[in-house]
């Protein structure tokens, strides 16, 4: 039987190799994602026969226990065995969830006895990064105006790449910008605002890439992301919507730079919605060049 532990920072060496040769773009399998949410998601992970096994909530339903599909070493059909046996041993019911539908159809013809459910506020959005290095075309217009505006009521901004030194300083502007300060209500929105403090507060322990915009000498937008194959995934980005133009502006600047360090990337991978309508307008106004769609798989009833 598989040996699942939690997902700490401790284990960020042991997760880093399998996002680097992961053959989906999911954003749930880099180590920022896994640690980001390792307590939200109940992620666990266990390492067997070079495969990496991670054990989490469901994405359908938050009560119940899944898996994400399995990916290293092992071909996906023998993973797949290695997690039919342990669920039997465990005595708990075989379901995956997150399956990234460029794994999906391997999945579906190993397990046809599943019903497969559309996750569709889990669907990640991927953007061509030259579309958004440059914001060229008239379906980035809106996007255009607003770095324009931000560029001309700014002439005291400047750009750069976060280093150990600017991490207490993200930290306070982090702090002083949550957006769930009067809506404690939402828990998900509380718990991504404090972990993306802890995630900067362990900045240097990751293989990540941050960059800072300031004006005026003040911090007014931030983010963060990892770069594995031809695809960056950008887990932070956060402004002071008080200046406008301010997250436009380091979207692209940091996008720019990323791709001036690293020419290979291709993609740019913001993540999902998670079903809430103004983030949804916003991710949609980048134009994405493709949705990578999740599904959830249930065994059926016998």
């Amino acid at each position: 039987m598989l040996q699942f532990k939690p997902i700490t920072t401790d284990d960020i060496g042991k997760l880093l190799p399998f996002a680097q040769s992961c053959h989906t773009r999911s954003c749930d399998y880099t180590p920022g994602n896994l640690v980001m949410w390792a307590r939200f998601m109940d992620y666990r992970y266990a390492i067997e026969e070079g495969t990496l096994f991670v054990q989490c909530k469901s994405q359908l339903d938050m009560n119940s226990r899944a898996f994400l599909a399995p990916i290293g070493a092992l071909p996906i059909e023998e993973s797949i065995k290695v997690l039919r046996q342990h669920c039997c041993e465990a005595g708990e019911r075989f379901r995956l969830t997150a399956v990234p539908e460029d794994i999906y159809p391997a999945l579906q013809e190993l397990l046809p006895e599943h019903t497969a459910t559309s996750l569709e506020n889990w669907s990640d959005y991927i953007y061509s990064a030259e579309s958004l290095a440059t914001l060229k075309g008239k379906a980035l217009n809106k996007k255009r105006n607003r770095y324009n505006k931000f560029i001309a009521e700014n002439p005291e901004h400047s750009y750069n790449r976060c280093t150990a030194d600017d991490i207490k300083e993200i930290v306070r502007f982090l702090a002083s910008n949550r957006d769930c300060q009067h809506n404690r209500e939402d828990n998900m929105r509380c718990y991504e605002q404090w972990q993306c403090i802890a995630t900067v507060r362990n900045l240097t322990l990751y293989a990540q890439h941050a960059g800072i915009l300031r004006v005026k000498g003040e911090i007014a937008a931030f983010t963060l992301g990892e770069l594995f194959g031809d695809t960056l995934y950008v887990h932070i980005e956060k402004a002071n919507h008080n200046i406008a133009g301010s997250s436009e502006a380091i979207n692209r600047m940091f996008i720019n730079d990323m791709l001036g360090e690293h020419p290979e990337i291709i993609y740019v991978n913001r993540e999902e919605d998670l079903g809430d309508p103004g983030l949804r307008q916003v991710k949609r106004a980048y134009n994405p060049t493709m949705m990578l769609h999740r599904y959830e798989m249930i065994p059926n009833e016998e």
